[in-house]
């Protein structure tokens, strides 16, 4: 009779331990930091920030509304002004095509090389196509004008480590998960390469914020411990990239005191997998999604109602300070 008592109290113990040790691992991995963040002392600059994101949103959603292979002009006239953008950013432009249902897509990159580890290659992504019907101003010309505005401020920037930004086509259905994913293709060419992806980011919608409460949809059992206001960032990766989580997050804090949370969970939680981080996670590479969560925030994701006015381009601009500091602290080799 002891020794069953003792047994129970030793199997509770340990069950304990490892529901404590799994939230401390899985949810308390944003990384940590102290003091004045940048966008303190931009806030001037914030206000011009926040109008080129607006302008950028609208060309992409009001004028060129849906971009994919079902509307092949808009999203061809999408990837001409992205190149033009980078161009006009004084970067080299690269393209890999392949062909989708019979017409050329491509995924588009620019690369500042690395001043010591070149061969370590951080990659920040966004994804330029929309779902057959939506205008896509959340998603996602939301990561892509954030990228386009990080790239300009990242011009006189010298990583330590080779830094890519790539602007991903045909992530959205029907190729998601197909071999016609722009980001698939992407991951499998770095594989085949031997490429050292030492991280990658990737930018899925991250343009809808709110205050009110029950505004946050989660799956269970991340709904108990993640707030129900949706007015956060979130960094979302798996088991294996946690480290990188908390550095990522780490930088986002010198940049901006924006409201993130952040999580590494299992690949098959639902929803963990859901844009090009995945493509990176399917070729044994360490992956981020940055996002506002999408779907369990929003009603209007991937629909025609995902429209400019649910954009929140305050919170965008301040999210592009945090982003831009969190590229600087992956490409730099601490102590050096």
């Amino acid at each position: 009779m002891r020794t069953s008592r003792i047994f129970i109290l030793a199997l509770t113990a340990g069950l304990l331990f490892s529901l404590g040790f799994a939230y401390w691992y899985m949810m308390l991995c944003a990384g940590d930091w102290q003091g004045t963040p940048l966008e303190v002392t931009m806030s001037d600059d914030l206000t011009g920030i926040e109008d080129l994101l607006r302008a950028d949103v609208f060309y992409l959603s009001e004028t060129l509304g849906p971009r994919n292979p079902a509307h092949y002009a808009s999203l061809l006239k999408a990837a001409e002004w992205i190149t033009e953008r980078w161009r006009a950013q004084d970067y080299e432009v690269k393209a890999q095509t392949f062909q989708v249902e019979g017409k050329e897509c491509a995924n588009l990159e620019i690369e500042i090389p690395g001043r010591r580890k070149q061969s370590e290659i951080v990659i920040l992504s966004a994804q330029y196509d929309t779902s057959p019907s939506s205008p896509g101003a959340n998603n996602n010309a939301s990561g892509v004008v954030v990228l386009l505005q990080l790239s300009d401020m990242l011009q006189s920037h010298k990583p330590d480590r080779t830094l890519r930004l790539v602007n991903f086509v045909t992530q959205q259905s029907p190729y998601s998960n197909t071999d016609a994913m722009g980001s698939l293709r992407y991951a499998r060419r770095c594989r085949e390469r031997g490429e050292n992806i030492r991280v990658m980011l990737s930018m899925d919608s991250i343009g809808i914020y709110k205050e009110d409460p029950n505004t946050q949809k989660l799956p269970f059992p991340f709904s108990l411990f993640y707030p129900d206001r949706g007015n956060f960032l979130a960094f979302i990766a798996d088991l294996g990239t946690r480290s990188y989580v908390i550095e990522a997050t780490r930088g986002f804090k010198k940049g901006s005191a924006f409201p993130i949370e952040a999580g590494s969970v299992p690949r098959w939680v639902k929803g963990a997998s859901w844009s090009d981080h995945g493509s990176f996670w399917h070729y044994n590479y360490r992956a981020i999604q940055v996002t506002d969560t999408g779907a369990f925030r929003a009603a209007s994701h991937t629909t025609p109602d995902d429209t400019i006015e649910k954009i929140d381009f305050a919170a965008l601009a301040r999210i592009t300070i945090g982003m831009y500091m969190s590229i600087l602290e992956l490409t730099t080799i601490a102590g050096v």
